[in-house]
């Protein structure tokens, strides 16, 4: 009775089957780590972008939180991308060396911190802002400032975003939002945060209620944050978040 072993070795000799030189597999191994770099490389810069986009969304200010702020074209297909790119890079994985060795959840968690810990560096340093400026040459691209302009632009649940284009007083100035719809704002009760003041043609976020076309403030936030500073329009000078 022929064994196995027999009949393998006796159909790789009727074949003729000839090992595959080495370096056949090591230039398998070294395009699966490029992918897999590449995977990762582009899981990191997709949550880079997506921070950038929620680091000073209304959800930061006020208590506000609703699924319906959270989400536009861009933060989607952002997070369709980190997960695409993820479960490429997790089966990249698996297929290397002794990946298999390693659990789904590990890989996945593994991935998930590498990827929050670089992306959030990313849009701390800066690095985010320079992406969404290159990339905003594309017309298939939604840059920040638009959708942060969908996010504030909304009166009826009391944010506002525009510029200041008219002061009577310390507390009392005109605003045109980004719709072209002019505001008379009363911030004598508002917090003014990054010591920011009122300032002809000034961009500003408001925080506060809606009563006709009036709007009375609670809070003004400087209309440009980035990597944890606050960017201030008329001198370009960067705070720290306060």
């Amino acid at each position: 009775m022929n064994t196995i072993s027999d009949k393998v070795l006796n159909k790789i000799k009727k074949e003729q089957i000839k090992p595959l030189p080495i370096w056949q597999f090591r230039l398998r191994d070294s395009g699966q780590w490029i992918g897999l770099g590449l995977f990762i490389l582009l899981i990191i810069s997709a949550l880079g972008l997506l921070w950038y986009f929620w680091s000073d969304g209304p959800w930061v200010h006020g208590g506000r939180l609703g699924f319906g702020l959270f989400f536009g074209r861009m933060p989607l297909l952002l997070l369709s991308v980190i997960i695409i790119g993820g479960g490429l890079a997790l089966f990249d994985f698996r297929n290397i060396g002794r990946g298999y060795r390693y659990s789904v959840l590990k890989i996945t968690l593994s991935l998930l911190l590498l990827g929050l810990i670089l992306g959030g560096s990313l849009n701390y340093f800066g690095a985010s802002q320079r992406m969404d400026s290159f990339f905003s040459a594309s017309p298939l691209y939604q840059n920040r400032e638009a959708y942060m302009k969908d996010m504030w632009q909304r009166p009826n649940e009391g944010l506002l975003a525009g510029e200041i284009i008219k002061i009577q007083d310390d507390n009392n100035f005109s605003f045109q939002d980004f719709d072209g719809r002019t505001w008379t704002v009363d911030a004598s009760k508002a917090l003014w945060r990054h010591d920011l003041r009122a300032e002809i043609n000034l961009r500003v976020k408001l925080i506060g209620t809606m009563d006709g076309n009036n709007f009375i403030v609670q809070e003004v936030r400087p209309w440009l944050m980035s990597g944890g500073c606050a960017v201030m329009e008329s001198a370009g000078a960067c705070q720290m978040m306060k």
